[in-house]
C-alpha cells in the first residue's frame, strides 16, 4: 500500500491588504501560513508518506521573496528521499521569472514545468501525471486528449477549475469537467484551486480538492484540511484530514435593546475567542441616541481579538412617516426622500435609505459618515 499526502493553495507571501489588516497582523498571518506548511511536512513524516503532492498556489508570484524560496527548500529537504511533486497554479505559474526557477531544489523535488501532462513514477506500480500553469491566465482544458498508460495506479496532479463549481462572474483556470478525469483512465485527480475541501462525487470520488490548509479570509469559514490517499490493488481511498488552526468566524450582534455604546462594546468583547479572526455584524433597530462610532468601537474592542472587523447593518429606529408629518425642513426632507423610495429600484433603494438616515443624523448635529 502507498500513502500520498496532498495540499494546495497555501498562498505563502499573501498580502492580506484587502482584509484591511494592519501590517503587524498581516505579517502574523503570513507566519501562520508558513507554520501550516511546516506542520504539513511534519505530518508527511509522521505518516511515512510515500510521496507528497502540492496542487499549485503554493506562494503568490506578485509578492514572493527569495526568503520564501529558501524556506520551502529547507522544509522539503526534511523529507529526505520522499518524492515531492509540485504542479504550479495560476498564482505561482511556471513563468521565466518564477521562484521555482530561482532555487536549487533538493533531488527529491519535481516541479512540473509544462502545460502538457508528464508521468513520474513515485512508488511500485504508482505513477503521478502532472502539469503546470505556464501563465497566470491558463484558460484551456489541460486534460484534453490525455490518456494515461502503463501498469498500476495512475494519479493526476494539477491546478484547475471544476466547471460545476466556478463562481458566477469569476474566470475559470484550466477548466475541466469531472467526466474528463474518468476519460483519461486515471484513478484519481489531486487538485488545487478551490479553497474549501471537497471530494467528488460522493461515494466513489474520482477527484479531491484539499482546500487551503488555513483559511485566508471571511469567505473561507469552516474546517480546513489536507488530503490523504491510501492506494493499493483494490483502489484509491481518499480522506480529508482536519488540519487548520486558524478560524474566521462571523457573529451577528443584535443591538435593538442597547442604549449606550458601552453595552455594544461589552457585547462585542463577549464574542472574543483565542485564535479566532472575528467579524461582528451589528444588526437590529438602533435607537437614534445610540452612538455607533465604528472607529471608537474598534479601538475599544480590538485588543480582545486576534483580528476584529465590525460591520454596521443596523437600521435606525426612526419613524420616517411620523417625521414626514412635521411642518419643518426636516419633515420636508423626509417627504422628498420617501417619494423617491416609492419609485426606486433595489440598488437605489439602499442608497436612498442610507441618505434618509444620514440626513436625519445631520439634522441632529451628529457625526455623519457615509458607508
Amino acid at each position: 500500500m502507498a500513502v500520498i499526502l496532498h495540499t494546495a493553495d497555501v498562498h505563502l507571501d499573501r498580502g492580506f491588504a484587502r482584509a484591511g489588516m494592519t501590517s503587524a497582523i498581516a505579517s502574523a498571518r503570513r507566519q501562520e501560513l508558513r507554520d501550516a506548511f511546516k506542520r504539513f511536512v511534519e505530518l508527511a513524516l509522521q505518516l511515512e508518506a510515500d510521496a507528497v503532492t502540492i496542487g499549485g498556489d503554493l506562494y503568490e508570484h506578485e509578492r514572493f521573496t527569495l526568503d520564501t524560496g529558501h524556506f520551502l527548500r529547507q522544509q522539503l529537504e526534511r523529507l529526505g528521499r520522499t518524492p515531492v511533486l509540485i504542479a504550479p497554479g495560476n498564482h505561482d505559474p511556471m513563468t521565466p521569472d518564477s521562484l521555482y526557477r530561482r532555487i536549487a531544489w533538493p533531488d527529491n523535488v519535481t516541479i512540473f514545468s509544462e502545460g502538457a501532462f508528464r508521468p513520474v513514477p513515485v512508488a511500485a506500480r504508482l505513477t503521478v501525471w502532472g502539469a503546470a500553469h505556464t501563465a497566470p491566465d491558463t484558460r484551456e482544458n489541460l486534460l484534453s486528449g490525455l490518456q494515461v498508460s502503463g501498469p498500476g495506479r495512475h494519479l493526476l496532479l494539477f491546478h484547475g477549475s471544476d466547471m460545476h463549481a466556478v463562481p458566477e462572474g469569476k474566470p475559470a483556470h484550466a477548466p475541466f469537467l469531472p467526466e474528463d478525469i474518468a476519460a483519461t483512465g486515471a484513478d484519481f485527480a489531486l487538485l488545487g484551486h478551490y479553497h474549501g475541501p471537497r471530494l467528488y462525487p460522493g461515494e466513489a470520488p474520482v477527484m479531491g480538492y484539499p482546500g487551503s490548509p488555513e483559511p485566508l479570509d471571511f469567505s473561507e469559514e469552516g474546517e480546513h484540511c489536507v488530503l490523504r490517499l491510501d492506494i493499493d490493488e483494490q483502489g484509491v481511498r481518499p480522506q480529508l484530514l482536519p488540519f487548520g488552526r486558524v478560524s474566521y468566524v462571523t457573529h451577528a450582534l443584535e443591538v435593538s435593546a442597547m442604549l449606550t455604546s458601552e453595552e455594544v462594546q461589552a457585547g462585542i468583547r463577549a464574542l472574543a475567542e483565542p485564535g479566532v479572526i472575528a467579524r461582528v455584524v451589528l444588526e437590529g433597530q438602533a435607537e437614534p441616541e445610540l452612538g455607533l462610532d465604528m472607529e471608537a468601537l474598534y479601538n475599544a474592542c480590538a485588543e480582545a481579538f486576534t483580528y476584529l472587523d465590525i460591520v454596521d447593518r443596523t437600521k435606525p429606529a426612526y419613524n420616517f412617516f411620523e417625521i414626514a408629518e412635521e411642518s419643518t425642513t426636516k419633515g420636508g426632507f423626509v417627504r422628498l426622500l420617501l417619494r423617491r423610495l416609492e419609485s426606486a429600484g433595489e440598488e437605489e433603494r439602499e442608497v436612498v435609505e442610507e441618505a434618509l438616515t444620514l440626513g436625519l443624523h445631520a439634522f441632529e448635529r451628529r457625526e455623519v459618515r457615509a458607508s
